[in-house]
């Protein structure tokens, strides 16, 4: 059964085939097979349910023959739960709505949703509802609901002046596997593992931004999905604000530094079109020590690249001590480089940087300390 074709399924067939492999979480009423999904949940007048969609495909995990369709479930339901936690909340219930050539096999479509209702489960939620659909190339789209302490949410849009910027985790270290996979380069078997790691779970930190929220000693957050400049970007317009932002102290794994000198490219271009599903944390000065010890007892690495000014402009201190500008380079569909592999866009050398800033902003920003923390 598993290796037929859809079009020799109907669809009654196929979503038959689907929910026996689905567990009926307790908070799911009824189980599946109604128009609607019933979630037996209580919102208290503190509490906010917080909803977000994704689109996503087929991942280049799969495409690499690294891991099987799990993995594409995986990729599709993390990436829309992302932002619930980024958010400060509590990953609920998952709809996810499949878009289906009809040559793929059952056993894939399979394998796509046993990987999905394994990552809803890693992030606490559940598999609630769906739908299938006939179409040319295979899509999923994933709402993703949850729940949120009105008190502990968390925007773009509430960093203040003088807060440092954080980033969780290492960044360019997708862009560099799928580099190194698609080249063939020669790798260790350090390497070989992390890149593996980061391609096929792409992943935000769930178990740190958790606790992160729940500690109040965060001021704002946005996930780096579509990459770094990107979200400092959004951080700085939602808030109204700027910032200055160290090129040597973006974290970037010495495995993926490796790979940038290889390509014989400066290593913040592989953090700035998107892949690696980090956070941006926007943190008080006297939160810092804090907000240190709950990262060490989650056991996950964080990195302050900057500090936040009231001067609306990005600016970035390069590895050579110049202050420029930082331009907004991101993974966007509809931007003139939207059919371009990450690749192609690396090997046409896109301008990283604008011009320097004037020698006032310039003695200005030379006095802000953040390295010493």
């Amino acid at each position: 059964m598993d290796n037929k074709k859809l079009y020799e399924l109907s669809e009654k067939i196929l979503v038959k085939e689907i929910i026996k492999l689905l567990e009926v979480d307790e908070m799911l009423l009824d189980g599946f097979g109604h128009d609607s999904a019933f979630i037996n949940t209580t919102i208290h007048e503190d509490e906010i349910l917080l909803m977000n969609t994704d689109r996503s495909g087929i991942n280049t995990a799969y495409t690499l023959g690294l891991a099987n369709g799990e993995c594409v479930g995986d990729f599709g339901v993390s990436h829309a739960i992302s932002d619930i936690i980024a958010s400060g909340g509590q990953p609920l219930a998952i709809s996810i709505a499949l878009l289906l050539p009809d040559n793929l096999t059952l056993g894939f479509v399979k394998e796509v949703m046993i990987g999905a209702q394994k990552a809803a489960k890693k992030y606490g939620a559940f598999l609630a509802a769906g739908d299938t659909k006939k179409n040319n190339k295979f899509a999923m789209v994933v709402t993703a609901t949850g729940k949120a302490q009105k008190t502990e949410r968390l925007t773009r849009a509430n960093a203040k002046k003088g807060d440092f910027l954080i980033v969780t985790g290492h960044l360019g270290t997708m862009l560099a596997g799928k580099i190194a996979f698609k080249q063939n380069l020669e790798l260790s078997t350090q390497a070989i593992n992390l890149f593996k790691k980061a391609l096929i779970f792409q992943n935000p930190p769930y178990t740190l931004s958790t606790k992160l929220s729940k500690s109040k000693l965060t001021n704002a957050c946005t996930d780096i999905s579509d990459g770094l400049s990107s979200s400092i970007y959004n951080l700085c317009n939602a808030s109204n604000l700027g910032a200055i932002i160290d090129e040597s102290k973006i974290p970037i794994h010495k495995e993926t530094l490796k790979i940038a000198t290889t390509l014989n490219i400066r290593p913040i271009q592989l953090t700035l079109t998107g892949g690696d599903w980090q956070f941006l944390y926007s943190v008080p000065e006297e939160n810092i020590k804090k907000i240190k010890e709950i990262a060490q007892m989650a056991n996950f690495p964080i990195s302050i690249i900057g500090k936040l000014i009231e001067e609306n402009t990005i600016v970035i201190k390069t590895l050579e001590n110049k202050y420029k500008h930082l331009l907004r380079l991101e993974n966007d569909k509809f931007s003139k480089h939207s059919g371009e592999s990450f690749l192609t866009l690396l090997e046409k050398r896109i301008p990283l940087f604008g011009k320097d800033i004037n020698s006032n902003l310039k003695n200005k920003l030379m006095e802000i300390q953040y390295e010493n923390y």
